[in-house]
This record gives structure tokens, C-alpha cells and sequence, in this order.
């Protein structure tokens, strides 16, 4: 892997041993349909990320703490995270990331019944979440199919809407780079 001191995506893994492996394990957890108990898991990650200043794997890692929250049937803690994910994207400028997450997540909570929390970010969000203009994936551009770093599947659904040079694995956050 190369690295480049000014690209935030090339930066090392700031996460210790233990939390990575708690990462590890929420990850798991949620691919094993255990969405409830790898929330909370995510979650933690996100506030230490937050702490170690790095935003977009923490901003990635509430919007995975919000879906899990949300399929674990957690309305309040997924209305939370979602929230802080959201407010993340659109501190870090990511419009298209931030579209995709805020719909995808209003889908799924409404889709659980959780028409409150569905209904609090429409409120809170609607004007300052506007939909990207539409971008397909280019030819040139396509993701690998297993992340460089870990081995993990790369999610394609992962990238929709989103600026393929900025996808992370959804498993150790590694930038996953296009192919060319």
C-alpha cells in the first residue's frame, strides 16, 4: 500500500489492537444477523475515531452503529447515531455520501416501524441534505472485489451514490482504491 502524508485515506489504522479487534467483531456480529449486539460495538468505535480525529471512518462507522441500531429495533440510539453520522457527512462536505446515508436510513427506519425517528431527521435534515447530481460509476473506475488489507468483501452496494476514490472497508477502514 502507498502512502501520502497529505491524503487523509492513506493514513495508518489509528485504531489499537483491541479496539480493531472489537471492530472485528461487531462486523461479524452484524454479517451473523446480530444487528443489536454489534451496534453498540460500532458505536464505541465511532466516539474513539471521533477522539483520534478521524472523522470520515467515524462518520462511516455511526452511520453503521445507526443501521444496526435500526434493525435492532433501537429507535432512540438509532436516531442518535444518525444524527451524529449525518452530522459528520456534512461537516466533512461528502453530499453525496450524506444523501445516500440519510435516505438509505429514513428507508430503514421507516421500514422498522420507527416512523418518529424517520419523521425527526426529515425535520432536522431536509434542507441541508441536497440530493448530488447524478453520477454513475465510470468504466475506468471500478472497485476490486476483496479489500487490499484485510481480505474482506468489498460491498459494491457500499458505493452507490458515493465517490468511488472514497469508499473504506467496511471492515478495517482501508481505502479501497478504484481500479484502473
Amino acid at each position: 500500500m502507498f502512502s501520502d502524508s497529505n491524503d487523509p485515506y492513506a493514513q495508518g489504522n489509528t485504531l489499537r489492537p483491541s479496539e480493531q479487534q472489537r471492530l472485528d467483531e461487531a462486523n461479524q456480529l452484524y454479517e451473523d444477523g446480530k444487528a443489536g449486539q454489534a451496534a453498540p460495538l460500532f458505536a464505541r468505535i465511532a466516539e474513539v475515531l471521533t477522539a483520534n480525529r478521524q472523522a470520515q471512518r467515524a462518520a462511516n462507522l455511526h452511520a453503521q452503529a445507526a443501521q444496526a441500531y435500526a434493525a435492532g429495533s433501537d429507535e432512540s440510539a438509532a436516531l442518535t447515531q444518525a444524527r451524529s453520522a449525518l452530522n459528520l457527512f456534512l461537516k466533512l462536505n461528502v453530499e453525496k455520501r450524506t444523501h445516500y446515508f440519510y435516505t438509505s436510513i429514513r428507508k430503514e427506519l421507516t421500514r422498522q416501524g420507527m416512523d418518529q425517528a424517520a419523521e425527526a431527521l426529515t425535520k432536522e435534515f431536509a434542507a441541508r441534505v441536497s440530493p448530488p447530481a447524478p453520477a454513475a460509476l465510470s468504466a475506468a473506475a471500478r472497485l476490486p472485489a476483496n479489500c487490499p488489507q484485510c481480505g474482506a468483501p468489498v460491498r459494491i452496494s457500499d458505493a452507490q451514490g458515493l465517490d468511488v476514490s472514497k469508499v473504506e472497508c467496511a471492515y478495517c477502514g482501508t481505502p479501497i482504491r478504484p481500479l484502473i
